[in-house]
């Protein structure tokens, strides 16, 4: 190796971000995030055997699989711990496609190990979508709403035979309609089931308005799922879930709170007001071979 190239690689090692607090800070979310949704997919085998669920443990991450085509089925935190081989990527799609059947994707974060976006690259994988990781401190008092929050607006966890409720009232946010398909609610259903893992309701009076979920692992907590029904936003219930939801989180013993969404999405604002501040972008990548299915 000549002097030149043995400062350059000195100097690329030095620079590297995987060398960086915010590496460090980055495996602990993405290996808590990975805790949690292994929680998941044990719950649903619990739940329903004849799902096959489970989790691998493969290059550094999991690998979960939750069904064909469920949207919980991905690796999580792959490739954070060091290289990943061609032959763990083989195990971790075989985990994912049992068969050779059904999806395989893979979240990126910034701070992988080069070998892993090389090996997607190499397997044809392409960007399916753009995630933004967000991240606070759990606040060590109540965070007061910034505006007075409508009289009849509570928020409370949901009780037990209120997940149905829960997931069609949650479902009616994400899909801006109040026609929610009953497989949609079946498919998210264990999550409520999941260790670790609590879903609050938000109402207007009697009426259940809106939800959002809080799991948590190892210190971190995450706030998901969150979601208002049409014709009751802009009533403060998202605030509402999202304080209830970090108080949760200082109860439970979580110093740290974190979230993903999509880029753009209309909860920034309201992210941003709690403290929130992005962390990191990530990637979701997808073989091409199920992008038209």
């Amino acid at each position: 190796m000549a002097p030149g190239d043995d400062i350059a690689r000195r100097v690329d090692a030095a620079q590297s971000l995987l060398a960086t607090p915010a590496a460090d800070q980055a495996r602990t979310i993405e290996g808590a995030f990975a805790e949690c949704s292994r929680a998941i997919a044990a719950a649903m085998a619990r739940l329903d055997p004849a799902s096959r669920a489970s989790a691998l443990d493969v290059a550094g991450g999991v690998a979960i699989f939750a069904g064909a085509g469920s949207p919980l089925t991905q690796a999580l935190g792959v490739g954070l711990a060091g290289p990943v081989t061609a032959a763990e990527l083989d195990l971790l799609e075989a985990h994912l496609r049992p068969g050779g059947r059904g999806s395989c994707q893979v979240e990126l974060c910034p701070f992988v190990d080069p070998t892993l976006p090389a090996l997607l690259a190499e397997r044809r994988y392409r960007v399916h979508e753009w995630q933004l990781a967000w991240t606070c401190a759990v606040p060590a008092e109540p965070i007061a709403p910034p505006h007075p929050p409508d009289e009849a607006l509570r928020v409370r966890r949901a009780h037990a035979g209120e997940e149905d409720l829960f997931f069609r009232t949650v479902m009616a946010g994400f899909l801006e309609s109040e026609e929610v398909p009953d497989d949609a609610i079946a498919l998210m259903r264990p999550t409520a089931f999941a260790e670790r893992h609590e879903i609050f309701l938000a109402f207007l009076g009697d009426e259940p308005v809106g939800g959002g979920a809080l799991l948590w692992s190892d210190g971190v907590a995450f706030v998901a799922g969150s979601g208002v029904r049409p014709a009751f936003r802009r009533r403060g219930a998202q605030g509402a879930l999202l304080r209830a939801r970090l108080a949760r989180a200082r109860e439970v013993g979580c110093a740290v709170v974190c979230s993903q969404t999509l880029p753009g999405t209309a909860s920034r604002r309201n992210m941003e007001r709690h403290g929130f501040h992005v962390a990191y972008p990530k990637l979701v990548m997808l073989h091409p071979a199920l992008l038209d299915c």
